[in-house]
């Protein structure tokens, strides 16, 4: 536990210093190979999905294994350093940070256009409505939900099963972007990928919404993430966005006077301002150091016998 903690603080640290991965697109040509596959794969069919994901997927995980492997016949100090460059090449985490607070920057300044192109960087896809509040939401769930995409996903696969598992969540992760059966073209060929990132995420995303919970208004956070998850196709969706908006008290999910549970979804009854990006922002901070100081503590415990 203390040496993946190590790691952790190192990756995290690097992540700090260079978040732009000294300006090199590093999965650039990777997404280019998933296209290519993509165009020779789909005809339509769930199989051919599952063969394509395969096939992108298979050679990178290989590689992962096969050179730590190496690495560690050979000293197990380069396993260290390998791990962590690993990790830091899969967080994203003062990017997305970076990016939502130009987003909130930029409305504040009246610039939706500016506004419009930092949240497109963070999505991956252009606004189809360009206003102020529409983009103070969108960024605000884009936040929420890539959380736990980008940092706290990847964090607990690394944790549990080492970087081949961490690579393959965020390989998940953009096969589920790129081919997520969410129009008639991915309707049968992105289920696989759509999938998959399901699987992957379910657990980091429970996690990363009870945090959202511990960290901002406990009790609205659990009321809305219980009456309100569902309304949100995304089964990880849900409780992430369903329970950060309540830990930040952004929408109302009290009983109606039938006891029947209110449908009113956030920007109905709390129209998102550019001060709440800033706010979902600082959630994720507080979320982040809630958990190092959690490794902290049990690293702590553990060197000094307490756990024996």
């Amino acid at each position: 536990m203390t040496v993946t903690l190590i790691i952790i603080l190192f990756a995290l640290a690097l992540d700090r210093f260079f978040p732009d991965r000294g300006r090199i697109r590093w999965f650039a040509w990777y997404e280019d190979w998933v296209r290519s596959v993509e165009l020779r794969f789909n005809a339509g069919t769930r199989g051919q999905g599952v063969a394509a994901v395969v096939v992108v997927a298979g050679p990178l995980i290989l590689g992962v294994f096969v050179v730590r492997y190496v690495l560690s016949r050979m000293s197990y100090s380069l396993v260290y350093i390998f791990d962590i460059l690993v990790l830091y090449l899969c967080l994203d985490l003062y990017r997305l940070a970076r990016s939502a607070t130009a987003v909130s920057e930029s409305l504040e300044s009246g610039d939706l256009l500016t506004a419009a192109s930092h949240l497109e960087g963070i999505v991956g896809k252009t606004m189809s409505e360009v206003t102020e509040s529409s983009i103070a939401q969108a960024t605000v769930e884009a936040v929420l939900n890539q959380t736990n995409t980008r940092v706290m996903a990847p964090l607990f696969w690394f944790i549990l099963l080492g970087p081949v598992a961490i690579v393959l969540q965020r390989i998940a992760a953009l096969l589920d972007r790129l081919w997520g059966h969410r129009s008639p073209q991915y309707a049968e060929f992105g289920w696989a990928a759509a999938h998959l990132n399901d699987l992957l995420g379910w657990v980091p995303a429970r996690i990363t919404a009870l945090s959202y919970a511990i960290m901002g208004s406990f009790e609205d956070a659990l009321r809305c993430w219980r009456r309100q998850a569902g309304m949100w196709s995304d089964i990880n969706s849900g409780p992430l966005l369903a329970s950060g908006f309540g830990a930040m008290h952004m929408s109302a999910c009290e009983d109606s006077e039938d006891n029947e549970v209110s449908d009113l979804r956030v920007g109905q009854t709390y129209i998102v301002n550019p001060a709440d990006i800033r706010r979902v922002v600082a959630l994720l901070w507080r979320v982040l150091l809630f958990w190092l100081a959690v490794a902290l503590l049990m690293a702590g415990a553990r060197l000094f016998g307490v756990f024996g």
